[in-house]
């Protein structure tokens, strides 16, 4: 007879969400009598999870922000606490959002509740002695870029590269037949700003103000607003977009295959454009304060991961006072106006496709977590006649 598995998940952004549903959904498929228990969004539910708290609503950037929410973080906290004690889950799944999470991963330990972390905190750009705090905390790790196996293990972490979630949802894109000339003769702008307030706040006007100046070099240009779906529409009248940029819902990317180039938030929307193969240039902004803390702990050459997975600064950043608007419209002009550079970046973008791999990453992180609760739990039942 098998093992009727409890597992507590937490995610605490809308994209860990969908990634989780994806997951939990494996999970499901392999260990049909599992209880899934804990925080997430809608996705997550879908996918037969029993959501105690909506995490991804809480959704923060940034350290100020975190601050200001701290009585909300506390209370979530004592809730997952004692959700644990009462249920005494057989592990805890955390995915990503570390500032939280390794707090809960801590309260775990304490309990003696193994902890499973998937898409691992990026220790290795920024506050690299978190990682002694994850050795002692963390009983495995299911990382999502292969640079960060290695980088793991040598910290003495359980660690396994699982593959990028992405790589599932965006399948590579179809050659055109087009010649970079061709493709820049009517081309197609997207303003990627972000998923969040707070960054709608600090870089869309900017790339608006970019998008007049490129317009007014290149008449010929057309503008595209992806809006994520964790906004609502109302959010731009603040913004008094021109009513010459489109603004729609692409959550397949339909949309995004067809742009010609991107200012794009560093961010996952960076790796996103990469698996899409969309030139593009990383803009960052925010306030001050946080400008001023981040830039006294992060320690990797480049803000955006589609350079830290190449290894290479193949797409500009504009970071900070860096990101104006005349800047950002110069460097579209001239990305725009030599095919020769274009299709070297295009180039590029496909080579960090295959950097990540073709793995898919829902698929194996649950096999690798089937295996960690069937072998490693004290108690855990394997199914019967099955041998050692």
């Amino acid at each position: 007879m098998s093992k009727s598995w409890n597992l507590f998940i937490s995610a605490g952004e809308e994209s860990a969400d969908l990634h989780s549903s994806r997951l939990c959904a494996e999970l499901h498929h392999m260990l049909p009598g599992i209880h899934l228990f804990g925080f997430g969004g809608e996705k997550m539910k879908a996918a037969g999870v029993e959501i105690l708290y909506p995490l991804p609503r809480l959704a923060l950037i940034g350290f100020v922000e975190v601050i200001k929410h701290l009585p909300q973080v506390f209370q979530i906290r004592r809730q997952a606490i004692q959700s644990w004690k009462e249920r005494r889950p057989d592990a805890v799944l955390l995915v990503d959002f570390p500032g939280f999470h390794l707090r809960l991963a801590k309260d775990a330990r304490r309990l003696g509740i193994p902890v499973l972390y998937f898409i691992a905190p990026q220790v290795w750009a920024w506050r690299e002695n978190r990682a002694e705090t994850m050795r002692q905390v963390i009983d495995h790790l299911y990382v999502i870029f292969p640079f960060e196996e290695p980088f793991f293990q040598k910290h003495k972490i359980p660690t396994t590269y699982v593959g990028h979630p992405l790589i599932e949802r965006i399948p590579p894109p179809e050659p055109s037949g087009m010649i970079p000339a061709d493709v820049l003769r009517n081309p197609r702008i997207g303003l990627l700003p972000g998923s969040r307030r707070n960054e709608l706040r600090h870089i869309l006007p900017t790339l608006l103000r970019a998008a007049v100046r490129l317009r007014e070099r290149r008449p010929e240009c057309r503008f595209f607003l992806p809006l994520a779906d964790t906004l609502d529409e109302s959010i731009l009248q603040a913004f008094r977009l021109p009513s010459w940029i489109e603004v729609h819902r692409d959550p397949q990317y339909q949309l995004r295959r067809t742009l010609t180039f991107a200012w794009t938030a560093s961010g996952t929307a960076t790796v996103e454009n990469a698996l899409l193969g969309l030139p593009m240039a990383v803009v960052y902004r925010t306030g001050r304060m946080n400008m001023f803390i981040g830039r006294r702990l992060v320690r990797v050459p480049y803000i955006g991961m589609v350079n830290l997975i190449a290894q290479k600064g193949i797409c500009a950043e504009f970071v900070q006072e860096q990101c104006q608007p005349e800047a950002l419209a110069r460097h579209a002009d001239e990305l725009l106006s030599s095919p020769a550079r274009y299709e070297e970046m295009k180039q590029d973008l496909a080579r960090v496709r295959q950097k990540m791999g073709p793995t898919p990453a829902s698929l194996r992180a649950a096999q690798a977590i089937q295996e960690f609760l069937v072998n490693h739990i004290n108690g855990g039942q394997k199914e019967e006649g099955q041998k050692d």
